[in-house]
């Protein structure tokens, strides 16, 4: 019997010293959202639906309206639409359709804004970011290669050109970016 207290003795104390470490541990795993499925998919509806009002209100209230404004207004609204797509960007950066088109868009405020070399960066950096956003791809790719094309920079206009043909020249293309596809064949 003196063997079982003593065994008893033991284990009282291992729980004490181990209680207190698994308390922290199981606290720290609930803290780090080890959530139920349903809670997750609460939590990512709640952020798409974030980042896509943020998108909306950006283009409605900034982005369009540029495109009507003149001068120191236009510039306003470019700064602003840039802004607003920079903290889509930043904040939401768990949302890849909603990042995709405001990376694309801020393209397309930078090639507003004269900035050529910015507005070809960010249609770049969707295609590496965004690959499996087909639209947003082909649509800055064909961006980036006819703003090159137009500012006389045909040579490096044509990368763009042969990438849209290479990845999107398929039988089951939907008939707009064939459209595209064509359009860019003649320019490599």
């Amino acid at each position: 019997m003196k063997g079982t207290t003593d065994s008893y003795r033991g284990s009282a104390l291992h729980l004490r010293r181990v209680c207190p470490r698994l308390l922290v541990v199981l606290a720290l795993a609930l803290a780090c959202g080890c959530s139920s499925p349903q809670a997750r998919q609460a939590r990512f509806q709640k952020r798409y639906t974030a980042a896509r009002e943020l998108f909306g209100k950006t283009v409605k209230e900034c982005h369009l309206p540029s495109a009507e404004a003149k001068g120191a207004e236009q510039d306003q609204l470019l700064q602003q639409a840039a802004a607003g797509y920079q903290q889509l960007l930043r904040k939401y950066n768990d949302q890849p359709e909603w990042c995709a088109q405001a990376l694309r868009s801020l393209g397309n405020v930078r090639a507003a804004q004269g900035q050529l070399d910015q507005a070809i960066a960010c249609y770049r950096q969707v295609g590496e970011k965004y690959s499996g956003y087909d639209w947003e791809v082909i649509q800055a790719w064909k961006s980036a290669a006819d703003l090159l094309w137009e500012a006389g920079r045909q040579a490096e206009a044509k990368p763009f050109y042969a990438q849209i043909v290479t990845r999107f020249d398929t039988a089951d293309v939907p008939a707009v970016m064939a459209t595209i596809v064509k359009a860019a064949k003649p320019k490599l």
